[in-house]
């Protein structure tokens, strides 16, 4: 009769939680590079310029509406065809950030539309040009707004991370891929692997409920 055996799946847990290490540090970098890109591009659609405009919502279109896997697939194997290589753990990246500003751009955008009228008009009373109406005043209020919407996401992303372990990434996923092939406990390994990333979903929680009443008492 088959039974769990969960000891030589514990005896890896060290090896186990590197790859957690792994998982933050992408999912991080991802994170906070597609929300810079993403800022840009929700600036370049409140934009007067409408060619300007057109590409960034032509941007964010065609990202949402493509497979993330497929995005990194072609990142993986366009980017050597011109001289350029990179490990996979960058080409990865390059996906996610890519990807994670599309569906970014769009939290952003409706930040920005909840921020009230008088803050545009306080902003004009001040004399500040566009650029500095909304990084200084306008960005900042909607940042409060948005703190929900992006933690959600960056659980998300740090979820859609394990697609990295299918190019050898040794994240979390990755390496409890490698603990199931040489111990053979596949189903104790998932189940501890899952237990790994709902911790860490509980950890992250309360580190963006504490981030957002810091914000709040900021503002």
């Amino acid at each position: 009769m088959t039974h769990l055996e969960f000891g030589p799946v514990l005896h890896r847990l060290p090896f186990l939680l590197g790859g957690v290490v792994t998982t933050i540090a992408l999912s991080a970098l991802t994170f906070s590079a597609g929300l810079c890109l993403a800022i840009v591009l929700a600036a370049m659609r409140q934009g007067n310029h409408e060619p300007v405009r057109r590409v960034s919502i032509f941007y964010g279109t065609a990202l949402t509406n493509t497979p993330q896997l497929s995005q990194i697939f072609a990142i993986f194997y366009c980017l050597p065809l011109t001289g350029l290589v990179v490990s996979p753990f960058v080409s990865v990246a390059i996906g996610m950030t890519l990807n994670g500003s599309a569906y970014l751009a769009e939290i952003v955008v409706a930040g920005l539309a909840m921020v009230p009228p008088l803050q545009h008009e306080v902003a004009r009373s001040l004399g500040l040009t566009r650029l500095q109406a909304f990084s200084r005043v306008i960005l900042p209020h909607a940042l409060q707004t948005m703190f929900p919407a992006l933690a959600n996401h960056f659980q998300i992303m740090i979820l859609g991370s394990s697609m990295a372990s299918v190019f050898g990434v040794q994240d979390l996923t990755g390496r409890a891929y490698d603990v199931g092939s040489t111990t053979f406990r596949i189903l104790e390994v998932m189940l501890v692997t899952a237990a790994l990333y709902v911790g860490l979903s509980f950890l992250l929680a309360a580190a963006f409920h504490a981030g957002r009443r810091a914000i709040g008492r900021a503002l």
